[in-house]
């Protein structure tokens, strides 16, 4: 029997995905457990498996949409079998969804979609139009008036999707576009621009789809308006030559969405930088206990530990010291945690991630070493669960290995406090004698810098709490027992 794949929740704060990448094709057989999509999480990008075996009857949106958790994004079934009801269901829930009834999301080419499209009747005859399409017109000036009489929609039940305002609006002279009080279809960049420099749109020449005026377009208008016909040429070589410039003349190596993961990654950090007050207290730390205990213990077994691992069972056991570092402020509620779930931030192929390793408290360094080791190697594969980097009390990012000697890292909200981590570098110390007397000698000296919420985290706490980290790693058997 046919079986609608939905858009699944990997969240409890997730409420859309967005399709990376489909594994199979329309008419393609897959098999329980093979790779059937792929999605993109507020994290990570991860694989979704087939729930059973089958032939793919179709894909419902494309590659780079977005679409609200639990809705219809495929239909798998008996290569045989009628699925015009499945189908049907499925385009209907999509249809109740304001965030899918563009065309581009449910529009397929050559494909069982389209067939059935058409069939769905539409309520009452009212003209159904998109928020994407209503948006669109909004920016062009055509009224939702305008979009009943004069546009008819190609999307989902007959409706008016944004490609159908975009063609249009390219179609129209610009005697009629002024007429019905519509402006020239433009991208928001090259709007901006041409209102910039006092230019009109409707005597600018669209290059872009369906004739919409391009940020290019601008930029060869304003180049002709300011050294003729010589600096047109001069522009349209450079064109032509792959080179691109900006608006002050300067050349352009590339131009990368700020989109997807790094958006939600610098979203997040941006939230909390500036909602939650940062306080920073650093400490030197002599690794000299530490490194050679270290020594010993990876000597006598397979399971190799790393100075993280300590650090990690350091605050640990500080955690346990001073609770209150170990909560969350949810909304108008302090929530102090006994479990400490320690995250270790680790560079992954879609931008910073931080596993965490849950109830942390109960574990070794050893047990610590063996569980942050396998969740660093599916981080790097991208193949980490919203369970795996997700329930963190505290956060711990180490830059040591790339030599970094100091810095300061903004806190995983909704934690109270993150460890900053440098390079171990070997420093004159001071040293006190058992007789109490002095000395110069070299050590391996490390930085560390909590950095913590003020909101909740008072500066005695703070230099309390990373000041026990120091002692706990200066004193590493007290970590071990």
């Amino acid at each position: 029997m046919a079986e609608i794949i939905v858009m699944p929740k990997l969240g409890f704060n997730m409420s859309e995905g967005k399709l990376v990448n489909w594994y199979k094709k329309e008419g393609e057989s897959v098999r329980k457990g093979e790779n059937l999509f792929s999605v993109e999480t507020d994290k990570t990008n991860m694989d979704i498996e087939a729930t059973g075996d089958g032939v793919v009857r179709s894909l419902l949106i494309k590659e780079g949409d977005s679409i609200a958790v639990t809705l219809p994004i495929a239909i798998v079934g008996d290569s045989t079998e009628d699925i015009s009801a499945v189908l049907a269901e499925a385009l209907a829930l999509l249809g109740k969804d304001s965030k899918v009834c563009d065309c581009e999301a449910t529009g397929q080419t050559e494909s069982t979609a389209d067939a059935l499209m058409t069939a769905v009747k539409s309520d009452g005859g009212r003209a159904k139009i998109s928020p994407r399409a209503r948006r669109k017109a909004g920016e062009l000036g055509i009224s939702s008036d305008d979009l009943c009489r004069f546009v008819t929609g190609t999307g989902f039940d007959g409706g008016i999707c944004e490609k159908d305002v975009l063609a249009y609006a390219a179609s129209l002279p610009a005697d009629t576009r002024q007429k019905i009080g519509a402006a020239a279809a433009a991208t928001p960049v090259a709007r901006n621009m041409a209102a910039a420099e006092n230019l009109d749109l409707d005597g600018i020449a669209g290059t872009g789809a369906n004739g919409k005026v391009t940020k290019q377009d601008i930029q060869a208008a304003m180049a002709g308006a300011a050294a003729g016909g010589a600096a047109r040429t001069c522009q349209q070589a450079e064109m032509n030559a792959g080179v691109k410039l900006s608006q002050d003349g300067k050349e352009i190596l590339e131009e990368v969405p700020y989109a997807g993961v790094r958006k939600i990654i610098g979203d997040r950090l941006a939230q909390s930088k500036f909602t939650a007050p940062h306080l920073y207290f650093t400490q030197k730390v002599d690794l000299t206990n530490l490194l050679e205990l270290r020594r010993e213990v990876n000597a006598v077994q397979e399971q190799k530990t790393s100075v993280t691992d300590f650090i990690a069972k350091a605050a640990v056991k500080a955690l346990q010291k001073y609770p209150e570092m170990n909560a969350s402020l949810l909304g108008d509620t302090i929530v102090k945690y006994k479990t400490v779930n320690v995250g270790i931030a680790v560079a992954a192929p879609g931008g910073l991630i931080v596993p965490v390793v849950k109830n942390a408290e109960a574990k070794t360094v050893t047990e610590i070493a063996a569980v942050s080791s396998a969740l660093f190697e599916k981080a790097r594969a991208g193949k980490l669960t919203p369970d795996e980097y997700t329930g963190g009390t505290f956060t711990i990012s180490n830059l040591g290995m790339f030599g970094i000697e100091n810095f300061t890292a903004i806190i995983n909200p909704p934690e109270m406090g993150i460890l900053a981590v440098s390079s171990t570098k070997d420093e004159p110390a001071v040293i006190v004698k058992a007789d109490g007397t002095k000395e110069i000698a070299i050590r391996p000296m490390m930085n560390i810098q909590l950095t913590t919420d003020h909101r909740v985290i008072d500066g005695l706490l703070a230099a309390q709490f990373v000041t026990e980290i120091k002692d706990l790693l200066e004193r590493p058997v007290a970590l071990m027992v």
